[in-house]
């Protein structure tokens, strides 16, 4: 009796600890994977207000502006903001996790200022993009090439182009960075705060922020491989840019609390050894934080960095 007893209260257990996994592990699909509408919208106001000062955003409005769009591999549209310069040389700027092209605005005028056109697109599942499954910079980089594609068929003149992200935007220039059929006329990546893999970047998040356990993250995958057609695993992005050909710079904050400065190590490990490259470590710079911590030597550090690569008219 003792035995039976034990067992079934056993079972039930086994069966309170599974139906909290799944439970878990659909909130964290849900709150992880999922953008809905609303908090598109809401990404786009917080952008406009938290991540730029009045002045800039205020820059940013009297600016002329052009609205592209595009139709990605899977069908899906997208939409980009873009800012002639009147330049032989583009800038491409990827945002963040849950942000919108917006948060870029900061990024642009650094761009401007060098002499740079720049395009921001919204990445799918953001801002006004189609789409409510967030890529983590796999799905992106598809549609990345596209965008290299829109400029190279819209320009009149021949442009040296540059990839820029920060955050998911940064693991996104990478991919995009390491796909076989990258135009030759990209000339560089710049990445500032990216993560080595999407797994290992869910998993930190699901232990370090929320206490749940990592390997949560590989049911997340499996759902996310059902309904967006990709896993976090399979976004392993320090592999993919192994097959870079092109010069990289990487930036990360010594004290990165969202994505662990360790990464930009795997990342760098993972590149070419004849590859040009280099990485500045900021001290005590949280995530995205490099700019804020000096802003004039984060811009002296990636025009030094750009002026070896690109041809000046």
């Amino acid at each position: 009796m003792h035995t039976k007893k034990a067992l079934k209260i056993a079972g039930i257990s086994l069966i309170g600890v599974a139906a909290s996994l799944g439970i878990s592990s659909l909130v964290s699909y849900q709150m992880g994977i999922i953008n809905s509408d609303a908090h598109k919208r809401r990404a786009i106001r917080n952008a406009r207000s938290k991540d730029n000062t009045p002045d800039t955003y205020n820059w940013y409005k009297q600016l002329i502006k052009q609205t592209w769009f595009i139709r990605a591999e899977d069908g899906i549209h997208l939409a980009a903001a873009y800012i002639s310069n009147n330049s032989d040389k583009t800038v491409i700027l990827a945002h963040g996790y849950h942000h919108a092209h917006e948060q870029m605005i900061p990024y642009a005028k650094l761009f401007m200022d060098l002499g740079y056109n720049v395009l921001m697109p919204d990445a799918r599942g953001h801002g006004v993009s189609d789409g409510n499954i967030v890529g983590f910079g796999w799905l992106d980089r598809r549609d990345y090439i596209k965008w290299i594609e829109e400029i190279n068929s819209r320009s009149k003149t021949p442009q040296q182009i540059v990839l820029f992200g920060i955050s998911m935007g940064a693991a996104t220039v990478l991919a995009t960075a390491g796909e076989t059929d990258l135009p030759d006329n990209v000339k560089a990546v710049v990445e500032d705060s990216g993560f080595s893999s999407a797994q290992k970047e869910f998993s930190y998040r699901l232990g370090h922020h929320f206490y749940l356990p990592p390997f949560i993250s590989t049911f997340v995958s499996l759902m996310t491989r059902v309904t967006g057609g990709y896993s976090l695993k399979e976004a392993d992005i320090a592999h993919q840019a192994s097959n870079i050909t092109i010069p990289v710079l990487m930036i990360h904050g010594d004290a990165d609390r969202y994505v662990p400065v360790e990464m930009m190590a795997e990342i760098k490990a993972s590149l070419a050894k004849q590859l040009p490259k280099e990485s500045h470590e900021v001290p005590g710079a949280d995530h995205v934080e490099s700019r804020l911590t000096d802003p004039q030597k984060y811009q002296q550090n990636i025009a030094h960095f750009l002026k070896q690569w690109i041809k000046e008219a």
